[in-house]
């Protein structure tokens, strides 16, 4: 994307207010020194090589927490996304699978929730633990995890949280069950898978050196995540640290699907007893150089879609069809970008 049409549309989605050059310019990075993603070229952060895709070449997802569609839409950041950015869509009708948050974080790299219903530590095992990342690993596309406040820089930290001395949980931090590939044995087990997975720090590092890998799985703190907070802190978060990254920087543009949600809604008042599951209706939007909105009209999407939609979407675009997991990507339906689906 030019950086004339990018400065244009930061402007118009943030107002004549720039943005505070905090969290990016602390790790080296800064609107001004944008970093063109190179698609012949690029690699990712262990030298993999780059794979392009049919209808993208890299995709990007950040979760935020229990929070209903409403109150996320009525922050700034979050409308400004879809409504006023390049290419932004709003996926409305777009549902997270159960409660509480663990199983719906397994369902987005494993598109299924294994039926479990708890937050407390369990471990994958056998042929279930297969995931994105093995199909992933088969076709040679890079791929990472990245985690705020996570204990170690690189690797598999297994324990639920991270500790004080005295054993008590370091409060507003990382926590397992919103990185879902720890629990998995075919991650946990396996040491050059584990070390795809690193403290957030080495994000920031990454795209400084243009090693950030094709699918990119970050997830924010429990503070900045608004699980422990609410969706104001959340907004000024995304607005604070990643929106200037998000407008100027290629990785994140060309050819590129951005995708950004939460876990669960906040209500779980009547869950599934309610018709349509209603009260797990979340906010979700895509922007990236992969969509072209025609017209106002293309800025929703009503299809009906759930958090097994990214494993498909992932599928359709690097194999050309989906359900390769052979659980609930078979018949979610992937993200319509142009030639893929409907818009």
């Amino acid at each position: 994307m030019k950086t004339a049409t990018v400065l244009t549309a930061l402007v118009a989605a943030l107002g004549a207010t720039a943005l505070p050059h905090t969290r990016s310019e602390e790790k080296g990075y800064s609107s001004t020194t944008a970093v063109e993603a190179k698609p012949t070229s690029l690699t990712g952060p262990n030298g993999e090589p780059y794979i392009p895709g049919q209808f993208f070449d890299r995709f990007f997802m950040i979760i935020g927490e229990n929070m209903d569609i409403w109150d996320v839409e009525a922050q700034a950041p979050f409308a400004n996304l879809w409504k006023q950015a390049p290419n932004g869509r709003i996926l409305a009708n777009y549902y997270a699978i159960t409660h509480p948050s663990q199983p719906n974080y397994f369902a987005h790299i494993a598109a299924t929730s294994y039926g479990w219903n708890s937050d407390s530590v369990v471990n994958i095992t056998g042929a279930d633990s297969f995931t994105i990342v093995d199909l992933l690993e088969e076709k040679g596309i890079s791929w990472a995890g990245y985690a705020e406040d996570y204990p170690i820089t690189q690797g598999c930290y297994i324990p639920y949280a991270p500790e004080y001395a005295n054993g008590t949980q370091v409060p507003h931090s990382y926590v397992r069950k919103h990185f879902p590939f720890v629990s998995m044995e075919s991650i946990y087990t396996n040491e050059t898978r584990c070390n795809n997975l690193y403290n957030a720090e080495m994000f920031w590092k990454h795209l400084k050196e243009n090693t950030l890998p094709q699918f990119v799985y970050f997830t924010p703190n429990l503070l900045n995540d608004g699980h422990d907070t609410n969706s104001s802190y959340f907004a000024s978060y995304i607005q604070e640290t990643w929106s200037e990254t998000f407008y100027y920087n290629d990785y994140f543009n060309s050819r590129a699907l951005n995708y950004i949600s939460l876990d669960e809604s906040g209500n779980t008042t009547g869950f599934n007893t309610v018709p349509g599951d209603n009260n797990n209706h979340i906010y979700a939007a895509l922007f990236g150089g992969a969509l072209s909105n025609r017209d106002t009209f293309d800025k929703y999407d009503f299809t009906r879609y759930n958090h097994s939609s990214i494993t498909a979407t992932l599928e359709m675009n690097w194999w050309g069809s989906t359900g390769l997991l052979g659980r609930n990507d078979t018949y979610a339906p992937y993200f319509a970008v142009p030639g893929a689906g409907t818009i």
